[in-house]
């Protein structure tokens, strides 16, 4: 098994709220491990991105949208490596575990939060 590489971690985000995106964004940058490459307020737009796309590391992904976060992450879990959960919602918890994601994170989100969540996932693939 090939070593863990840092340095090409690719991010998607997918929140119906422009402002949770960009501060998330902003979060992201700052690990200093991951890119952001596309952020969708649409989640059908990002669905149909992520398809396309197929190469995506990471997938912070909200669940209180128009179209539920837990469906979409039903639909493209194959074409991404990790899913977060990143949503108000913690009465879904068990639900994001039934569609496989990797951690699940209540707003309001930190950095600590998002730091934390993303080396652990690190740290695992490294074992």
């Amino acid at each position: 098994m090939l070593p863990f590489n840092t340095a090409q971690l690719k991010c998607v985000i997918i929140d119906d709220d422009q402002l949770s995106i960009d501060i998330l964004n902003n979060f992201i940058a700052r690990t200093g491990e991951l890119t952001t490459i596309a952020t969708y307020t649409d989640p059908i737009d990002g669905i149909l991105a992520i398809r396309e796309i197929d190469d995506v590391d990471f997938l912070f992904l909200d669940i209180g949208m128009e179209v539920s976060g837990l469906d979409v992450a039903k639909v493209i879990r194959e074409h991404v490596r990790y899913l977060i959960f990143v949503t108000g919602h913690e009465k879904y918890a068990l639900d994001a575990f039934g569609v496989y994601c990797d951690k699940f994170i209540v707003k309001p989100i930190t950095y600590e939060k998002i730091n934390s969540a993303v080396t652990d996932i690190i740290k695992k693939e490294n074992r």
